[in-house]
């Protein structure tokens, strides 16, 4: 038999894509999973939607917090009720592609690894695509300042155990701080297919964040996270230093602190990485 999947999905007055969000769970060719809804004190329709699956299908489960958790809490209460051997989240708003939860299962039984992530398409308020966030095997490299991962990943329970909650403090920012320290401890393994659909629209949390909390709160995760990475090679310290440069310069302040070691290792990026590749696809191209 396969081993049980627990997908935890966290939700506010998600009314308007819940019930696509979870359909795209329960048309998985995967069927061995548990959806736990965790609902934060939401104001409309989301626990009538919520409680017309429950009746449905027994693999589903909701919990009505008594208070408004926020994200990373309303995480960490779902994991804390989770039985899976496979653990993994999504939103109310997005969708995973039929095969996701299979793909994924699979990665990481056949690498054995305990941590993937795959490539997402990006889609509109109604489902038209935009862009893409694409993976392939160097995406690891630039996690050290550079969220990599996206909106589509699976771990093992040996990970949550080890690794422990989502930590509040990186509210905006808990999901990225999460994966450095899992890269930090552990091997993974990206998949370059696409197989989740992630929606930008305006009431996404990513829309209605305030950019100067969020730039604040991402410069402190990543000085914090940064003594974690061993051996830390020339380019992953341009990832890190373009990241802290980056937080400065979205927000307009003083980016003085880093810009020197930005600009340093920006040289270094361009001589080995972007001119090399440069030069490959013309060559490619003429052949």
């Amino acid at each position: 038999m396969s081993e049980l999947v627990s997908i935890v999905l966290p939700v506010y007055n998600g009314e308007k894509y819940l019930k696509k969000s979870i359909d795209s769970i329960i048309n998985q060719t995967y069927t061995n999973w548990e959806l736990l809804i965790l609902d934060d004190c939401s104001t409309d329709s989301t626990p009538l939607i919520s409680n017309e699956y429950v009746k449905i299908d027994s693999r589903i489960k909701y919990y009505k917090n008594d208070i408004n958790l926020r994200l990373p809490k309303n995480l960490n209460r779902g994991f804390s009720l989770s039985k899976g051997n496979y653990l993994t989240w999504t939103s109310d708003d997005n969708i995973y592609l039929p095969n996701a939860i299979e793909k994924m299962v699979n990665k990481l039984k056949k690498d054995q690894t305990d941590f993937t992530f795959a490539s997402c398409r990006i889609i509109d308020a109604e489902d038209k695509p935009i862009e893409y966030i694409m993976v392939n095997k160097n995406s690891p490299t630039c996690i050290v300042g550079h969220n990599c991962v996206g909106a589509c990943f699976m771990y093992t329970r040996k990970v949550y155990d080890t690794i422990g909650d989502y930590n509040p403090e990186y509210t905006l920012v808990e999901d990225y701080d999460y994966w450095q320290r899992i890269f930090q401890k552990f091997n993974v393994s990206p998949i370059e297919e696409i197989l989740y659909l992630y929606r930008m629209h305006d009431g996404a949390l990513t829309s209605t964040m305030k950019k100067t909390t969020f730039n604040h709160t991402l410069e402190k995760m990543l000085l914090k996270n940064y003594s974690g990475f061993k051996n830390v090679s020339l380019l992953q310290k341009y990832f890190f230093y373009r990241g802290l440069y980056n937080c400065r310069k979205n927000i307009n302040e003083d980016t003085t602190p880093y810009k020197n070691k930005y600009h340093f290792y920006s040289i270094f990026y361009l001589l080995q990485i972007r001119i090399p590749n440069k030069i490959k696809r013309i060559l490619k191209f003429q052949g």
